[in-house]
This record gives C-alpha cells, sequence and structure tokens, in this order.
C-alpha cells in the first residue's frame, strides 16, 4: 500500500476534488492520507514519510503546490517522495522542474489517468526534478 497526500480545499468544489481523487485512489489499492491544506500535508509528509505526495497548485493561503515541492525538497528526510502535482492552470513542465516536482497533470484528469500516472511515478525507482507533463 502507498501512502498518498492530495492537499487542496479552498472552495466546495476543490473538496468534491479531494474526495473524488481519494476515492479513486483508494479504490485502487492505494492508502491515502488526505490534507486539506499545505501545513498539514507537510505535516504529514514529515511524519509519515509517504511513498508519494499529490497536491494541486492552487491551495489556501499560505503556500502553492509549488511551495510544498519544494519545501519537501530541502527536506532531506523527504527527497525520495515523489510529487506530482495537478494544475488547471498554464504552469509549464520546466516551471514544476524547477520546484522539485516529479509529474505535472493537467486537470482535469480522468479517474483511470490518475491512477495509471501515480502508479507509473511509484514504479519508477528514480525520483528526478525534471517534471514531465501530462494532459492537454
Amino acid at each position: 500500500m502507498w501512502s498518498f497526500h492530495y492537499s487542496r480545499q479552498r472552495f466546495e468544489d476543490d473538496a468534491d476534488l479531494l474526495a473524488a481523487f481519494t476515492r479513486v485512489l483508494t479504490r485502487a489499492g492505494h492508502s491515502v492520507i488526505a490534507c486539506c491544506d499545505g501545513d498539514s500535508a507537510l505535516t504529514q509528509v514529515r511524519t509519515q514519510r509517504p511513498d508519494l505526495v499529490l497536491t494541486d497548485v492552487d491551495m489556501p493561503p499560505g503556500m502553492s503546490g509549488l511551495d510544498m515541492a519544494a519545501t519537501i525538497r530541502a527536506n532531506p528526510l523527504a527527497t525520495g517522495s515523489p510529487v506530482i502535482v495537478a494544475t488547471g492552470g498554464r504552469i509549464r513542465a520546466e516551471v514544476a522542474a524547477a520546484f522539485g516536482v516529479t509529474l505535472l497533470l493537467r486537470k482535469p484528469i480522468p479517474p483511470s489517468a490518475l491512477v495509471a500516472h501515480v502508479e507509473a511515478v511509484l514504479a519508477s525507482s528514480q525520483d528526478t526534478p525534471s517534471a514531465a507533463s501530462a494532459g492537454a
């Protein structure tokens, strides 16, 4: 089983997306720790040392998903955790890579694609900060 952190909850639809991602990944056999903001996600990363972190770019005030990825990369205990960032925006993969993002996903993300991307990143033994971009 794998641990995932998806942190985003600013509007009601964000809570729905958090619940949907959690449900999809749980049904695929993964252990999910859902967090409502970047601070709680970072606490979980430090204490649980997850196999993967999944976050949105836009999060409640305080930090973005990119900032969280950079913070994770700066933590010697968590640098091995791949970070997948989801966005509906126009962030380029090169920019995400500069923050230590492993994979940049474009929303909307079909459930089967989410599972496939997560499992592909987990299967890869490499956690390189060269963010590939998936989606349109």
